[in-house]
């Protein structure tokens, strides 16, 4: 795990290290009972998961004390990873399954991560509550923008951020009219393991 995000850029200490360890173990056994990952390798879970999550700490900037929005959580992915290294971070876990979120609550209370927790619910539902937290950014790794775009000028603060976990680079197209691209950052994953775009963008405000 340290050696993997030294490849990146990232430098992590002890506690985290150990934080990573139970959080991969944990994943492994609900995973024998609930679909959280298809990837089973112990080494494939900590780059493809844990070291891709954390790509965005590498290529963007997240403000002190920001409100982060994981919208399509699944398996925590990349929300707790982002949290674990920046505890300073306020991050809710937007999750439509139950049973998703009841290991994401788990493991928000077996890690002691504080100012976290999930919504056992639809991004669209997230944004329908009479009260919600007006967010900085938004990281979506599960899902395609043009799924969250309509909800996004809801939640997202007029200078807030969302940061997209991409297979290739973004275009304008997909981008639509009210948003544009800040910085777009390629990466080869830690012993080859596959590639990550990380596509950051904002609202433009008129």
């Amino acid at each position: 795990m340290v050696s993997s995000a030294m490849e990146i850029g990232l430098a992590i200490e002890e506690t985290h290290a150990e934080q990573f360890m139970h959080y991969l173990a944990q994943l492994i056994e609900w995973n024998k009972t609930i679909n959280l990952t298809t990837i089973i390798d112990p080494k494939e879970i900590i780059i493809k998961h844990f070291i891709d999550s954390l790509a965005a700490l590498v290529t963007t900037s997240f403000p002190e004390q920001a409100v982060v929005l994981d919208v399509g959580s699944g398996g925590g992915f990349p929300g707790i990873p982002l949290k674990i290294m920046r505890s300073d971070l306020h991050v809710v876990l937007i999750e439509p399954t139950q049973k998703k979120c009841s290991f994401l609550n788990s493991m928000i209370g077996l890690l002691k991560l504080r100012n976290m927790s999930t919504f056992n619910g639809t991004i669209e539902q997230y944004a329908k509550r009479p009260i919600h937290h007006v967010v900085d950014m938004i990281v979506i790794r599960a899902l395609k923008f043009e799924e969250i775009e309509k909800y996004i000028p809801v939640l997202l603060d007029s200078r807030g951020k969302v940061v997209l976990y991409r297979t290739g680079v973004i275009n304008n197209q997909e981008i639509g009219k009210e948003f544009h691209l800040v910085n777009e950052t390629a990466l080869v994953l830690p012993q080859g393991l596959g590639k990550r775009v990380v596509s950051v963008i904002e609202r433009i405000i008129y």
